[in-house]
């Protein structure tokens, strides 16, 4: 179980011990509340919901105020609403927690849901965002969740068809930032949250994804000595004939200085892309010899350096305005990668 146990719980007596419906109910905190509210639970079950939730945010350890099993049970089922929430989160954040709960659902969350919730609370722009919306539950705060914290407003979050649509509009915000300066944050965030409706917010994106000033390619990342960097058209035939690859079918954009190609000499020697465009220098592929995809650990380590020298990760500019389009115009036609650590560079992604 997930939950951190109050002080003063007992592992559970017979007496204590979960019924089928409060299992149901409760989830994960099911055998803390039957030590709180002991069978048949009839007085948890009469809690508006929004108690019930409040209950689980004590029993989780999330709370601000540390409470014992008889003040839990005087606080949730006697208290009012300004008490509960101040005795969860403190009197300074507790604005529309209990209002944000009621619309939480008949069932309790995980542990780490609350905790997701909690912080998003925490937030200004969030909060607000919070108090209005009309079902709360962990799906429906996964956009929220996956947005910066200057984009957590009510005229985006509302137009967001899912998480990965607002993952997608955190990278070009940070990419929109990248190329101009850290102060156009706040300029870039009040003109993609100044209302409309989902086409016109994700095209605001999209344009910010030109940069202000055009400018040519910068000259590649000059890396550490375990690198070498391909310079000549002959040594790139031969890395491409030593890791039996298609490098040397890139050579004209090489050449012209949109891809930098360098041998990483560690055991087993890895082949290593970066392309430009207008984001700057990022990794578009990393592989051993005949194509074998790199170990997780090496591969973190090959990040960190390149990061370190100004090389970024992810999907390349081109790729992102494709995604953005789809969630502009509600088609998915473009690959999304999937969660792990890999899937998030987008390695392979050598045209874009």
């Amino acid at each position: 179980m997930t939950a951190k146990f109050i002080e003063g719980l007992r592992a559970p007596a017979r007496a204590g011990a979960a019924s089928p419906l409060l299992a149901f109910i409760a989830g994960d905190f099911a055998d803390a509340v039957a030590q709180v509210w002991r069978a048949p639970h009839a007085e948890f079950f009469a809690l508006p919901a929004a108690r019930r939730h409040a209950s689980a945010i004590v029993l989780g350890g999330l709370s601000r105020k540390q409470i014992g099993v008889a003040e839990l049970r005087r606080t949730v089922e006697f208290g009012r609403d300004a008490v509960v929430a101040e005795a969860l989160v403190g009197e300074a954040a507790s604005a529309g927690l209990m209002r944000a709960l009621a619309k939480s659902g008949e069932t309790l969350w995980k542990c780490e849901e609350y905790e997701d919730f909690l912080k998003l609370l925490a937030e200004p722009l969030a909060n607000e965002v919070l108090r209005h919306m009309d079902i709360v539950r962990p799906a429906s705060l996964a956009p929220l969740s996956e947005l910066p914290q200057a984009l957590r407003s009510a005229p985006i979050v509302r137009i967001l068809p899912s998480a990965m649509a607002a993952r997608d509009l955190g990278l070009a915000y940070a990419m929109a930032i990248k190329m101009r300066s850290p102060e156009s944050a706040g300029r870039i965030a009040r003109s993609w949250g100044s209302g409309g409706e989902r086409h016109q917010v994700f095209m605001r994106a999209i344009d910010d994804l030109t940069p202000d000033a055009f400018r040519m390619p910068e000259a590649a990342p000059k890396l550490p000595a375990t690198f070498e960097r391909i310079e000549s058209h002959k040594r790139l035939k031969a890395v491409a004939l030593d890791f039996r690859n298609c490098l040397a079918e890139h050579a004209g954009r090489v050449a012209e200085g949109r891809m930098a190609v360098y041998v990483w000499k560690v055991y087993p020697a890895v082949a290593v892309a970066l392309t430009w465009d207008v984001g700057g220098w990022r990794l578009a592929e990393a592989k051993a010899a005949e194509n074998v995809d790199v170990d997780e650990t090496p591969l973190r380590e090959l990040v960190d350096t390149l990061e370190q020298h100004g090389v970024r990760t992810g999907p390349s500019v081109a790729t992102l305005r494709s995604r953005l389009d789809d969630h502009a115009n509600a088609t998915t036609y473009t690959y999304q990668p999937g969660p792990g650590f890999a899937d998030q560079l987008v390695l392979g992604d050598l045209w874009s």
